[in-house]
């Protein structure tokens, strides 16, 4: 077991952390950011649309191409795929589009597995991620990963930055269950559990679960003003821990 501080705040006897992928070691501005653009050519190709209105499809979906950043509570990166895939055929709506969930889903499917050949291009560790990883690991703690990605990718995304061996256990976030299927998995109390993510969801998913050891980085989509309505155990970013 092991003691981890935030500022004055330490977390006591701690044997397991459940990480958040995106926004919390993983770039997602990078990563997120292409899958939008990918996903909004294939909707303006397949449906014949003005491709001049790729940039603000991209925004529609949470995603500024101009400045190459993620937009605060924007869809893709927050939402799970089926909730993306939900608010897409709303979105295109206004461009007089009337599609349905099959039709985008398909579309998604194709993007998937065209942006799964190229992905190590878009995977980039957070700064002090890493180190953060790796140091959790030497103090003998498990590691699970708890992500709202396709499970497929984020396997992919682990072996591509390396750290495939010291990730114990994968679980898909929704709420508070996959935490305690981690737990379980991992064979630990949520006493001695601690979670680690970028925003509200993760905060959410570990009081669903009873965990009372949170942490939430500001190195995502939400800032950190806004993480600090939920706990006072907010950091710029992983080095603080």
């Amino acid at each position: 077991m092991a003691t981890l501080s935030v500022g004055n705040v330490e977390f006591h006897n701690i044997s397991a952390v459940l990480l958040d992928k995106d926004g919390t070691f993983l770039n997602d501005h990078i990563y997120w950011g292409k899958l939008a653009e990918l996903r909004i050519k294939k909707i303006i190709q397949y449906f014949g649309l003005d491709e001049n209105i790729f940039e603000q499809l991209c925004f529609d979906i949470g995603y500024d191409n101009r400045n190459c950043k993620l937009i605060k509570n924007g869809a893709i990166g927050v939402m799970s795929r089926n909730d993306v895939i939900h608010f897409m055929v709303s979105e295109l709506k206004k461009y007089n589009v009337n599609t349905d969930f099959e039709t985008i889903s398909n579309l998604f499917d194709i993007v998937h597995h065209e942006f799964s050949e190229n992905i190590e291009k878009y995977v980039e560790f957070i700064d002090y991620s890493k180190d953060f990883i790796i140091n959790l690991k030497k103090s003998e703690l498990k590691l699970a990963v708890v992500t709202s990605d396709v499970h497929s990718h984020t396997e992919k995304i682990l072996k591509i930055l390396g750290i495939q061996n010291y990730i114990d256990c994968i679980n898909d976030k929704k709420t508070g269950e996959p935490a305690i299927i981690a737990m379980n998995n991992l064979n630990v109390k949520k006493e001695e559990t601690l979670v680690i993510g970028d925003a509200q969801m993760d905060f959410l998913m570990a009081q669903n679960s009873e965990i009372n050891n949170v942490i939430l980085v500001a190195t995502g989509q939400t800032e950190e003003d806004e993480l600090r309505k939920y706990t006072e155990c907010v950091v710029k970013n992983l080095s603080e821990v």
